[in-house]
């Protein structure tokens, strides 16, 4: 196998036992084969590859939406998210090393960190690093590479565990527009303060707080630089939820592409896999926008009740094997017919947006969870 075949071979949603992902990818891409290629051969063979060249495919696809004036947006804002998350990896002396494992705990841990285009689901940067490593060192990585795209007009938002008064200070100095929800206890002033709309210095920057009374009944406290004239106060609940994006984003890469079944115990290989995931969740995003909008499409004429939506997990299913087909094909006009036909095959399976309905972010990927959803591979 050469470099293409083993990009090829790691792009093809590999997650199940690896000498059988070996066969059916040689079989698929080359069926006069004779002698079959071992798993260990290719383990030895993909070390030679840099995770880079993944975390390239994986940038590009990124780089692509920032620069595309087509992206959805908020009241013509472009709305983004960042968050963390662990993950858990093979435990080998070399991965003990790289990440990190806790007293008691079986395998080591990665701390995983996304920005990520909440409208339409594109993850625009990623890193991934040892727990030692806290979630706002990440996002400032983040926002490193974000500023080389940043326009005016862009607004990032962060949960509860990123405020402090030298990021605030950060996002300010860098003119990057934020909404963030604060913990209680952050500031004095505002958990004084009974106004809904106010201002405060936070960090020597003044710092607009926005109190947001939930559906439950709890208030929501939310710090913005954002103007008045901008943004209404009444805005916000609904500006905040649109975080929930990349709530799903990570759903998605969890137990639908399944991010944490690494087909190799190497550094290098769980780096190639990790990279390889998020290009193949910028592709699932890609293909899924082209087909919402056909089911769009069908759902106004015929007028149903609900509206409808792609089935993410059909989706991923026939990707597999079709996908690195098409990118293989070196027929630019059969490619184009190829993935046309997918789309349109993928288009007909879709299922209703029922309002109100959500699930629930595991709090820890090891606990034992009852009821597993099922797989899309």
């Amino acid at each position: 196998m050469g470099f293409k075949e083993i990009v090829g071979m790691c792009l093809n949603f590999v997650k199940k036992s690896l000498q059988l992902e070996i066969d059916n990818y040689m079989e698929l891409t080359d069926p006069l084969i004779e002698k079959p290629i071992t798993k260990q051969a290719f383990s030895k063979a993909r070390q030679n590859i840099s995770p880079d060249a993944f975390k390239y495919l994986f940038q590009m696809t990124g780089e692509t939406v920032l620069e595309d004036d087509g992206i959805k947006r908020f009241k013509g804002y472009r709305v983004f998210a960042v968050d963390g998350t662990e993950l858990q990896i093979p435990k080998t002396e070399e991965t003990v090393k790289r990440f990190t494992q806790d007293r008691g705990s079986s395998s080591p841990r990665a701390r995983a960190s996304i920005l990520c285009d909440v409208l339409s689901g594109y993850i625009i940067h990623a890193n991934i690093e040892a727990t030692t490593i806290d979630e706002r060192t990440l996002a400032m990585e983040h926002l490193k590479y974000f500023k080389l795209y940043h326009q005016k007009k862009d607004i990032v938002i962060f949960d509860r565990g990123y405020p402090s008064k030298a990021f605030i200070k950060h996002l300010n100095d860098n003119k990057i527009s934020f909404l963030i929800r604060m913990q209680k206890s952050f500031n004095k002033e505002i958990d004084n303060t009974h106004k809904q709309d106010f201002f405060v210095s936070i960090g020597l920057c003044k710092t607009r707080v926005i109190k947001v009374v939930l559906d439950s009944g709890e208030t929501e406290v939310l710090i913005t630089n954002l103007s008045k004239t901008a943004f209404h106060h009444s805005e916000f609940k609904e500006l905040y939820r649109l975080r929930w994006g990349i709530e799903t984003k990570y759903n998605t890469l969890k137990n639908k592409l399944d991010t944490e079944t690494f087909s190799g115990k190497t550094v290098v290989s769980i780096l190639q896999d990790f990279y390889a995931t998020l290009y193949l969740s910028n592709v699932v995003s890609a293909i899924k926008s082209e087909t919402d909008e056909l089911i769009a499409d069908e759902t106004k004429i015929k007028n149903l009740k609900y509206e409808y939506r792609t089935n993410e997990n059909i989706l991923i299913g026939k990707l597999k094997n079709k996908l690195i087909l098409i990118i293989l094909n070196d027929d630019p006009e059969q490619r184009k017919i190829l993935l046309d036909k997918l789309i349109e095959q993928i288009s007909t399976y879709k299922v209703p947006v029922v309002p109100g309905r959500h699930f629930d972010r595991p709090l820890s990927s090891h606990k034992k969870v009852t009821a597993k959803p099922k797989k899309a591979l």
